[in-house]
């Protein structure tokens, strides 16, 4: 199926463990039902997640969810306030295995009709990926 015949796209949370640890194993018990309800999947895209992760900790879910080979499309967050790290992130995503990108407004900051232009064009531009 292409990435328009699902009408559903959960955004995953991504468990965490008491010690601030990604949960692993909770994370591919979620990310299984999804897929066995049929729908399609975002990564880092709940309410906060992407900027939430340091870089590191975002490749590191990312690779995972990839490695499981969930046979779904997958949908990543861009979620961020500071254009410069957007974009560097979509370079990166441009490099893997994704399907689309998840691109809200840029966070806790409030640009008019002139500043989402630029935003959504600068991320646009640099997106090889649906947005």
């Amino acid at each position: 199926m292409t990435i328009n015949e699902y009408n559903v796209w959960t955004a995953i949370i991504t468990p965490m463990l008491e010690n601030g640890d990604i949960d692993f194993d909770s994370f591919t018990l979620l990310l299984n039902k999804q897929v066995k309800a049929g729908n399609a999947l975002t990564i880092l895209g709940s309410t906060g997640e992407s900027p939430s992760f340091s870089l590191e900790e975002r490749k590191q879910i990312l690779d995972f969810v990839i490695g499981l080979e969930l046979g779904v499309p997958l949908m990543v967050g861009v979620g961020g306030m500071y254009l410069p790290d957007q974009i560097a992130w979509i370079n990166y995503l441009n490099t893997i295995k994704v399907d689309a990108y998840l691109v809200p407004v840029p966070y806790y900051t409030k640009p008019g009709k002139l500043g989402q232009t630029q935003w959504f064009t600068s991320l646009l531009d640099t997106s090889q990926r649906p947005v």
